[in-house]
């Protein structure tokens, strides 16, 4: 009975984790692989002008989430999001860890966006959990054209930032 109870549990694992492993992924990367715009540092928004924020297309939501560098919170977008927000260094990176964005440059456009656009930042943080940037706004009411512009929009305000850092 316990070795029954052993392989189910194992075949049920392996299939779970199975899920979502394509080989060829049209359009990009494997699933679960990085796209090669989301570098870590922030020499160009980190990001924040790749296909992350890109309206309309499909993530592989199952990524986990990159973790801030001090580079990053010492940084022109982030003091610009402190500036933007109100919100002091510590709680930015609280919103950051409890946010669904899953690397620096989708949550300042995510932040920089929900402002432009006058949306609730948290509506639109937790929305990155399940899609795009472009997908959120969009489930928000935000029409298709409308995001993509607050898209570009954001992103530079954010090259600008870095740039007078």
């Amino acid at each position: 009975m316990k070795q029954c109870l052993i392989v189910f549990v194992l075949a049920s694992s392996l299939a779970v984790f199975g899920q979502g492993r394509s080989t060829s992924h049209p359009g990009g990367p494997p699933s679960g692989m990085p796209s090669t715009g989301s570098g870590a540092g922030m020499g160009h928004a980190s990001g924040a002008a790749d296909s992350r924020g890109s309206v309309g297309q499909s993530q592989g939501m199952s990524q986990t989430q990159q973790p801030l560098k001090s580079a990053q919170i010492n940084s022109g977008a982030f003091r610009m999001l402190e500036n933007k927000t109100g919100m002091t260094s510590d709680q930015l990176q609280q919103l950051y860890a409890s946010s669904g964005a899953k690397n620096f440059g989708e949550f300042v456009s995510a932040i920089v966006v929900s402002k432009n656009l006058n949306l609730d930042t948290n509506q639109v943080l937790n929305g990155l959990k399940t899609q795009s940037l472009g997908q959120t706004l969009q489930s928000l009411g935000v029409s298709k054209d409308a995001a993509k512009d607050a898209i570009k929009k954001a992103n530079r305000e954010v090259k600008d930032a870095e740039k007078s850092s």
